[in-house]
C-alpha cells in the first residue's frame, strides 16, 4: 500500500514540492471572505517591499486551498510585500472579475490558480498586456506562455494518476471493477489525474463500471458514491479511485453507511496527501495517497525574485510528488 506527501519547505528546496488538489476543512489563518488584504511586514528590506502580489483563489471550500492562501500569503508578507487574495468561490465568472480588480488595483504581480481551463484567457493577457507578470499555480488553462501567464508551476498530473493505477494493479492483479469520482472536464487537474489513471491500467482485466463528478467536494463524493452503490450494488465494487482525497473520504462515508469495509471489501486510492487520508493509509483503510502540496509560497517567492532579479523563468516549473502506501507513509506530513 502507497501513498503521496511533498516533503520540501524550504526555498531551496522549492523543485521538489507538489502543487496541486484537494482537502477537507478550513485553515485557521486563511482568508474567510471573498476578499481580503492583508497588512505587510514589518520588518524592512524584503525582496518585495513596496510591491503588491495579487492572488485569484479558486474557492476556501477545503484545507488543501486554504493552506495554499496561507502559504502564499506567508511568503509574500515576510518579503515585505503587500497581499490581497480574491476568492472566486467556485464560480468562473467571478473568478475573471477578480482577476481584473487585481489590476485595476494595481498590483504588480499577480498569482493565479486557474478554475478552469477556459474563461480567463482574456483576463490574464489583459495582465500580461499592462506589465503584470502572471504567475499560474496549480493547474493549466488553454493559454500560451508569454501571451496569457508567464510561468506555470504545477506538478504532473498525469503521473499522479498513473501511481494510483500502479498501486492498484499491485493490490489487485487479478483485475477488477473499479469507480472513478472525477472533479469534472473542465480542469486540467482532474482530466489528468483520470488519464493518467485509466490508461495505465490493463483495460482487458480491469473495467471502469461507473464514473461520476464529485465536484471536488467531500459531500458530494458521498452523494454520488451513494447512487453508484445502490445502482451496482457494492458487491460487484472492487475498487474507487478519486482525484481528491476529500473525494474518497466522501466515497468512504457512503461504502461504510452501505455496510461494507474500506480497505477489505473495497480498496481506495486517491492523491493529494491530507492528513485525513494519511491515517487512513497508516490504518489500511485507503490503499494509497499520492502526494500534492499546497505549499507554494517559497516557489512563487523564489519566482517573483528572479523575474525582479531581471532573470529568465521557465515558461512551466513541474513539481515532485510521491506516492505513499502503509509502507513509507508518515502521518506528519499531511495537511
Amino acid at each position: 500500500m502507497k501513498k503521496f506527501v511533498a516533503s520540501l519547505m524550504t526555498v531551496a528546496m522549492l523543485l521538489t514540492f507538489v502543487a496541486c488538489g484537494t482537502s477537507s476543512g478550513p485553515s485557521p489563518a486563511s482568508s474567510s471572505s471573498s476578499t481580503s488584504e492583508a497588512s505587510t511586514s514589518t520588518a524592512a528590506g524584503g525582496v518585495l517591499a513596496g510591491k503588491t502580489v495579487g492572488f485569484s483563489q479558486t474557492d476556501s471550500m477545503s484545507a488543501w486551498r486554504t493552506t495554499e492562501t496561507d502559504s502564499i500569503k506567508a511568503s509574500v508578507e515576510g518579503s515585505d510585500g503587500k497581499f490581497i487574495v480574491k476568492d472566486a468561490g467556485g464560480d468562473i465568472a467571478t473568478q475573471e472579475t477578480d482577476i481584473r480588480d487585481l489590476i485595476a488595483a494595481g498590483v504588480d504581480y499577480l498569482v493565479v490558480a486557474p478554475l478552469e481551463n477556459n474563461g480567463l484567457q482574456g483576463a490574464l493577457q489583459e495582465a500580461m498586456e499592462n506589465n503584470i507578470p502572471v504567475i499560474l499555480v496549480d493547474r493549466a488553462i488553454d493559454g500560451e506562455a508569454g501571451v496569457h501567464y508567464t510561468t506555470a508551476i504545477m506538478s504532473n498530473f498525469v503521473w499522479e494518476g498513473e501511481q494510483c493505477a500502479k498501486a492498484l494493479t499491485e493490490a489487485l492483479p487479478d483485475g477488477g471493477n473499479i469507480v472513478i469520482i472525477n472533479g469534472g472536464y473542465d480542469s486540467s487537474t482532474s482530466t489528468d489525474r483520470q488519464d493518467g489513471f485509466v490508461n495505465a491500467l490493463d483495460s482487458t482485466k480491469y473495467s471502469i463500471i461507473a464514473e461520476q463528478d464529485g465536484e471536488w467536494l467531500m459531500d458530494k463524493a458521498q452523494a454520488v458514491m451513494e447512487n453508484i452503490l445502490q445502482a451496482q450494488g457494492g458487491d460487484k465494487i472492487d475498487a474507487v479511485f478519486a482525484v481528491t482525497d476529500d473525494m474518497i473520504q466522501g466515497a468512504k462515508r457512503a461504502i461504510e453507511v452501505a455496510g461494507f469495509t474500506p480497505g477489505k471489501d473495497m480498496l481506495t486510492v486517491g492523491i493529494d496527501g491530507t492528513r485525513a487520508a494519511l491515517e487512513d493509509v497508516e490504518s489500511g483503510t485507503q490503499l494509497a495517497s499520492v502526494n500534492c502540496s499546497p505549499y507554494f509560497g517559497p516557489i512563487v517567492l523564489e519566482t517573483i525574485t528572479k523575474i525582479i532579479n531581471g532573470e529568465t523563468v521557465p515558461e512551466n516549473i513541474t513539481n515532485e510528488d510521491t506516492l505513499y502506501t502503509k509502507e513509507n507513509v508518515d502521518v506528519e506530513l499531511g495537511y
